[in-house]
């Protein structure tokens, strides 16, 4: 430190402060182009250093929305191809079934209209047309008058006889009529069977017809899908966030449920197997056998949900054939079934609730009741856990891609933001370092408008002459 006979030059305090006051000043005054200079550095070097940063962001922010734009469009259109595959896959089976059935179904319509043929056939022609003599007896008349008795006799024979012909024939008609009709009601059952095979085979043609349709319709969707400039990016956005939302809630909930469910089991595994450790750094027997069970529920999950195709996390599951899943279907079905029955029966017969904490009568029986209804039920729905998983790890990308796009989006105001307040501060400390020394400035001012008052010739003549578009910028300085 300095002492204070170095700082004082004068006997008098007062006089001392107002040299080193007039000191500084003139010092300040002296070094205000440098400092000026200095300020306007540093401030102009964190100002373009911030907008260059807010460039980056700008530029990273973009690379970012496009490649969650390139991911969000690759997985609709694997979305879209896995539909549309599925549909033709269902369309060709189902093409495939029902064409089996038709040549029974034709083989069906060929019997009914050949005994259809037959019984039209047995039935039989109707009788002919009376004869005209009636006609011609009803134009003789009932009286033949003055006609020969011979004639008469023998004319009205004829009548009696044309007459009991008539009423013969129309008795046989009667009866043919009655037989066919017979016979055509006998054909009604065929009939029946011969629509019933219609309306079947129209049937399986509308099922084929709206089979097709579906898997044109997919097609068409994963053909839109090709067209980047026909596809709706925020639709495809908002679905993919509002899927991984409910990812992450259904996955919380089966984070809750894994943890309900080793609550109760490491009670009845603990007092079975011992909470000793083997080492020092694993846990306890019981502790470690309901981590493994509870893998062991994650797995048998994601095996039944790999065979059945509801989830494409492990291509060599999903690409096996139909038998193969088929069987580790029904496998991972079993072993659900043996670790439920396993489950209920540590909870009933090793642990539990105490059934006295019920202060109810029936708490011995409602106690180990209850625990393993829920042994039985929680690992039923745990075993659609790797759903949630799925969404999670597909529709993460998303989320992900559109949170860093708007981190860079806000890091990038930010930037701009100090940019321009770098430049409000570097006029303002510069304008403050001018109000600190401004008697210099002052003196300076007035002799330059005195001169200029004096001497405008000689400044002209000079060409020194001041312009008020220097004296602006100098003033801005």
């Amino acid at each position: 430190m300095l002492e204070p006979d170095v700082l004082s030059l004068t006997p008098v305090p007062a006089l001392n402060a107002l040299i080193w006051v007039l000191v500084i000043l003139v010092a300040g005054y002296l070094a205000r182009m440098p400092v000026h200079r200095l300020i306007r550095l540093v401030f102009t070097g964190a100002r373009r250093l911030l907008r260059l940063l807010a460039r980056y962001c700008v530029h990273a922010e973009h690379h970012a929305r496009a490649w969650t734009r390139s991911v969000l469009l690759a997985q609709a259109r694997e979305h879209a191809r896995d539909a549309a595959d599925w549909n033709l896959e269902r369309f060709g089976e189902d093409l495939e079934r029902e064409l089996k059935g038709i040549p029974e179904l034709e083989q069906q319509l060929r019997a009914h209209l050949s005994q259809l043929e037959q019984d039209y056939r047995t039935s039989g022609a109707p009788p002919p047309d009376l004869p005209g003599w009636p006609r011609l007896v009803e134009h003789l008349g009932p009286d033949f008058g003055g006609v020969d008795p011979t004639v008469k006799k023998t004319l009205e024979d004829l009548r009696d006889g044309l007459e009991t012909q008539r009423a013969d024939l129309l008795d046989a008609y009667r009866r043919a009529t009655r037989r066919r009709y017979l016979v055509l009601h006998r054909t009604m059952p065929y009939w029946r069977r011969v629509r019933g095979a219609v309306e079947e085979l129209t049937a399986r043609v509308e099922r084929l017809r709206q089979r097709a349709d579906d898997a044109i319709e997919r097609v068409n969707a994963y053909e839109a899908l090709r067209d980047e400039h026909r596809v709706r990016i925020d639709v495809l956005a908002v679905h993919s966030l509002w899927r991984f939302s409910l990812s992450v809630a259904w996955l919380a909930l089966a984070g809750l449920g894994f943890v309900v469910l080793g609550q109760l089991l490491a009670e009845p595994l603990n007092s079975l197997l011992g909470t000793a450790s083997p080492a020092e750094s694993l846990p306890g027997l019981g502790t470690s056998a309901t981590i493994l069970l509870l893998g062991a529920v994650g797995l048998l999950g994601l095996l039944l949900m790999e065979s059945s195709r509801a989830t494409r996390m492990l291509p060599g599951v999903s690409g096996l054939d139909t038998e193969t899943r088929r069987w580790l279907f029904w496998s991972g079905i079993g072993g659900v079934l043996v670790l439920i029955a396993a489950f209920a029966f540590l909870t009933l017969y090793h642990g539990g609730i105490p059934p006295a904490s019920l202060d109810t009568a029936l708490g011995p029986i409602m106690a180990p009741g209850a625990q393993a209804a829920l042994v039985i039920l929680l690992p039923c729905a745990l075993v659609f856990t790797v759903l949630p998983v799925r969404g999670l790890v597909r529709h993460g990308r998303i989320a992900g891609g559109y949170t860093v796009a708007v981190a860079l989006q806000i890091a990038m105001l930010l930037c701009r933001l100090l940019a321009s307040l770098a430049a409000f501060v570097s006029s303002l400390l510069i304008q403050l370092y001018d109000l600190v020394i401004f008697l210099p400035l002052w003196i300076e001012e007035t002799v330059r408008q005195r001169n200029w008052r004096v001497k405008p010739d000689a400044l002209v003549s000079r060409g020194r002459l001041p312009s008020p578009t220097s004296q602006e910028s100098r003033a801005a300085r």
